[in-house]
């Protein structure tokens, strides 16, 4: 019996079962003690909510991109099926995100663990990964990224044709949860095969392409089966890549180059420098790690395979970091180059006192930079840093959220108007920002659009007029912002027509705790009176 445990056991540990699972239980603690920490602090009632309201309503059976506007419908059918064991509540949300977000984890640590040998150190690198892992509602990008780096490093290390197949497989459900991810995956790994073919084994290219294009196809077929078997909906993916096209996929910023920082305090400073500093390592070490891999031989492209799988993954993600130069773009593509300077670091340590000097310091300079960009996004840090009494507590469909006192006076406030001036069969419009609303308060957008960000069309505009008067719409919560400061992203700008609209047919009524560059309008009397009595038949 000892004999066949000891056997049992050697096996375990030979094929990596064990350190996995220790990886996989280290991942989950940091996960839930983070969960723990802030799980229920803030809610963000756009791009949270816009991820809220398509879970919700593909629980009750609408399907992404064709009944409502969304991203791609992995996503959605994750959070969905976790709702129909937690719930649709926020926090049910955010548990099925946190799970995913622990797989994420997982496959990071388990490329880290390549170039980290002890686990004390490697929890602190899990640490690191866990923080850059915001905003919360982007949790899948996150662990795409990470995901691909392990992939791609599984590749490296034995570049077989099942592997090739698997990193197909890959690509293909990642562009089933992200149709960027599914881009950004098929450069890496064409880039990455087609490196492996040049630099370490010149056999079979074309067989393995043809077993990662097999893996695509497989991967990507739940989307290949809605095309054909859900109706109208490649039409409406059709309609959204046009959209896309037509729009671009995020509003651009100025990059924060450290050397724009504003010297406003010492603390700001510090942020605006750290987070230039990453934009800024972001080009300068793909460019010059790139340029070493190529000059590199086949035997030590072989033993750094987790920087060679963090380049070929990290380089295409610099084109979302910089689509919309921000902390949460940038915290979205950032972990291969972590990856990648943590497998640097470690790499340098030999006896070599310098080189164990260089690693540790560049090891603490990353976490230092860390805590002063993302880290002080992060919604402990603001709650622990707010002043005494600028937080309240909340309660959204049992869930006790704390938030900004503004913001819970804000959510109370359109609680009660809806529940006090609509009725059930009159339809409710919220534009353009906020779509967290319609599941806060259990109520359908009446048009496909639940976030009005980009200039549309005039038949478009026409064609949500008709809708908003064929779905009995006559109350609307309207917000006239300048996003980004951009007047050109107003909603009279970007929807002149739908405006003017609301501007003649509604009109505006008194109601507390509403920003002021947002309003309640009701469709004006003759008007609601006879769209009433349409669907009432008095």
């Amino acid at each position: 019996m000892h004999f066949l445990i000891t056997f049992l056991k050697q096996k375990l540990i030979n094929h990596n079962i064990i350190p996995n699972i220790k990886i996989f239980l280290s991942a989950s603690v940091l996960m839930i003690f983070s969960f723990y920490l802030q799980g229920n602090i803030l809610i963000d009632l756009a791009d949270e909510g816009f991820l809220w309201y398509g879970t919700w309503r593909t629980l009750l059976g609408d399907i992404p991109l064709s009944d409502f506007h969304s991203y791609d419908p992995g996503r959605y059918y994750w959070t969905a099926g976790c709702s129909m064991i937690f719930g649709s509540s926020l926090m049910a949300l955010r548990t099925s995100l946190a799970i995913f977000q622990t797989l994420g984890l997982t496959l990071g640590l388990m490329a880290l663990r390549r170039v980290i040998h002890s686990w004390g150190v490697l929890i602190i690198a899990g640490a690191l990964l866990l923080l850059w892992m915001h905003p919360r509602h982007k949790i899948f990008e996150h662990t795409f990224a990470m995901a691909s780096v392990y992939v791609a490093v599984l590749l490296m290390e034995k570049p077989s044709f099942q592997r090739h197949f698997i990193a197909g497989i890959f690509v293909g459900v990642a562009a089933f949860f992200g149709r960027n991810h599914g881009f950004y995956g098929f450069v890496s790994f064409f880039s990455l095969i087609l490196f492996i073919w040049l630099k370490i084994e010149r056999t079979h290219f074309f067989r393995r392409i043809s077993a990662w294009g097999t893996g695509i196809f497989i991967g990507y077929s739940p989307m290949l089966i809605m095309f054909v078997f859900v109706p109208n909906f490649f039409k409406s993916f059709i309609k959204n890549i046009r959209f896309i096209l037509r729009n671009s996929t995020n509003l651009s910023l100025p990059v924060p180059w450290p050397w724009t920082a504003d010297f406003i305090n010492i603390t700001e400073t510090i942020k605006c420098i750290s987070t230039g500093v990453f934009f800024l390592a972001l080009p300068v070490f793909y460019i010059l790690t790139s340029a070493y891999l190529l000059k590199s031989k086949s035997d030590v492209l072989k033993q750094k395979s987790l920087i060679t799988a963090s380049v070929f993954v990290g380089v295409p993600y610099v084109h979302h970091i910089f689509s919309r130069a921000d902390i949460s773009h940038l915290a979205q593509g950032i972990h291969p180059l972590l990856i990648g300077l943590l497998s640097l670091s470690f790499m340098l340590i030999n006896k070599d006192i310098r080189k164990k000097i260089m690693s540790t310091g560049l090891v603490i300079f990353i976490f230092f930079m860390s805590y002063f960009t993302v880290g002080m996004a992060n919604p402990y840090y603001k709650k622990f840093n707010a002043p005494k009494g600028s937080f309240e507590k909340i309660n959204i469909h049992g869930d006790n959220i704390l938030v900004y006192k503004h913001t819970a006076n804000l959510i109370l406030s359109i609680i009660n108007t809806n529940a006090k001036m609509t009725r059930p069969d009159e339809g409710l419009l919220i534009a353009p920002h906020w779509p967290g609303f319609y599941p806060i308060l259990q109520r359908k957008s009446p048009l496909w659009d639940t976030y009005f960000l980009f200039k549309e069309t005039q038949d478009r505009q026409r064609q949500m007029i008709s809708e908003l008067k064929d779905k009995a719409v006559n109350w609307i919560i309207l917000g006239d912002v300048a996003l980004d400061g951009r007047d050109d992203l107003r909603f009279q700008n970007t929807h002149s027509l739908l405006w003017q609209h609301f501007m003649e047919n509604f009109e505006p009524v008194q109601v507390e705790g509403l920003p002021d560059n947002y309003q309640l309008l009701r469709r004006k009397n003759q008007i609601r009176i006879n769209t009433i009595r349409k669907y009432t038949g008095t």
